[in-house]
């Protein structure tokens, strides 16, 4: 997790986290312990993360990106068992 969030934040040019903290209302610090998987935060303040860097809950916390090929994967491939 930590990877993540840390670099999509400095992708979205947050260079430090008081900026960010600061938006979200929250320490610097306590952002910080987040980002180093030390403090797990609430749903409603992973969302806004989330939202203020523009990505998912999913991608930012569980590293988790849809890959188009899976979803658009035709299901007529498998075999059925008779």
């Amino acid at each position: 997790m930590r990877t993540n969030l840390r670099n999509v934040r400095i992708e979205k040019g947050f260079k430090d986290v008081d900026e960010l903290a600061d938006l979200l209302g929250i320490s610097a610090s306590y952002y910080y312990k987040i980002e180093q998987g030390k403090r797990t935060p609430s749903i409603n303040l992973a969302k806004s993360i989330a939202d203020e860097l523009n990505h998912t809950v999913d991608e930012l916390f569980f590293n988790n990106k849809l890959d188009e090929s899976s979803r658009s994967q035709d299901r007529s491939t498998t075999k059925e068992v008779i």
